[in-house]
C-alpha cells in the first residue's frame, strides 16, 4: 500500500513538474514573453483592442493553466513630460508629440482635474498636437491619453505650459497580470490574457474561474508563440 502511495505521489510531483512552463523567450512576430529567474517581461498585442500593445514586468508565478505576473515598475520607454514657461498669460497650452517629436494631432485626449482627482474638462489636440486650458485656477492635475500610447499625468503648476511627449504601447504598472498560459508542445505555448487587472480577492480558485469562463463565452482567441534558442557559441 505505502509502495502504492509513493508511487502515485511520484507521478503527481513529475506531473507538476512538467507542467511548469520552462524558462526562457517565447516570440511570434512582435508578441514576446520571456520568462527567467521568476522574472516575467512581456509584450502582447490584440488583447486590449485593436493591435494595442501591452508591455509589462514584473515577479510571475504559476498556477496550473494560469501565469499571474505582478507588475512593477516598467524599465522600457514610458511617456514623459517637462514644464515649459507660459506663453498666454493665465492659459496652460499643452503639446503633445510622438517618440518622432512630432505632432499628434486630433487623437489625444487630454483632461484637467482638480484635487479631488474629479474631471473639469476634457480636450482633444489640435492639427498642431495642442490644446488650450483658459480657466486653470482649480486645476491640480493633466492627464493625457489616446489609444495605443503610454497614458501621462501631470502635477499642474500655474504659470507652465507642459510638452509632453508621449511613448507607444500600454504600459501596466503596480497591477497583476493573468494569462492563461498552456505547452502546446516542446517549444510552443498558447497564451490568452484573461485580466489586465486582476484582484486575487478571498477565493482566488474561483476568480480564475470566472475570468476562464467568460473568456470562453467571448470566443477570444488565444496566441501561439515559439521558444527562441540562442544560438550556442563554442569557445577556442
Amino acid at each position: 500500500m505505502k509502495k502504492t502511495v509513493l508511487l502515485i505521489y511520484f507521478f503527481l510531483s513529475l506531473f507538476q513538474l512538467q507542467a511548469q512552463l520552462p524558462e526562457g523567450t517565447y516570440r511570434n512576430g512582435s508578441d514576446s514573453l520571456c520568462l527567467e529567474d521568476q522574472r516575467a517581461i512581456f509584450r502582447l498585442t490584440g488583447f486590449a483592442g485593436l493591435s494595442v500593445a501591452q508591455v509589462g514586468e514584473g515577479d510571475y508565478e504559476q498556477v496550473g493553466d494560469f501565469l499571474i505576473i505582478h507588475t512593477g515598475e516598467y524599465s522600457g520607454n514610458k511617456s514623459s513630460s517637462r514644464p515649459l514657461p507660459a506663453s498666454r498669460g493665465d492659459s496652460c497650452v499643452v503639446k503633445v508629440v510622438g517618440s518622432n517629436h512630432y505632432p499628434l494631432p486630433t487623437t489625444v485626449l487630454v483632461e484637467s482635474r482638480n484635487k479631488s482627482g474629479k474631471l473639469i474638462v476634457g480636450k482633444v489636440t489640435d492639427q498642431e498636437g495642442k490644446v488650450i486650458f483658459t480657466e486653470t485656477d482649480k486645476i491640480a492635475s493633466l492627464h493625457v491619453s489616446s489609444m495605443g500610447f503610454n497614458a501621462h499625468a501631470i502635477a499642474f503648476e500655474p504659470g507652465n505650459d507642459y510638452l509632453v511627449q508621449l511613448a507607444e504601447n500600454e504600459v501596466i504598472e503596480k497591477r497583476s497580470v493573468l494569462l492563461r498560459c498552456e505547452l502546446v508542445d516542446e517549444e510552443t505555448i498558447s497564451l490568452l490574457m484573461l485580466s489586465d487587472d486582476f484582484d486575487i480577492g478571498k477565493n482566488r480558485d474561483r476568480e480564475l474561474e470566472k475570468l476562464q469562463k467568460r473568456a470562453r463565452r467571448s470566443n477570444r482567441l488565444d496566441k501561439r508563440l515559439k521558444k527562441e534558442y540562442v544560438p550556442y557559441e563554442r569557445k577556442f
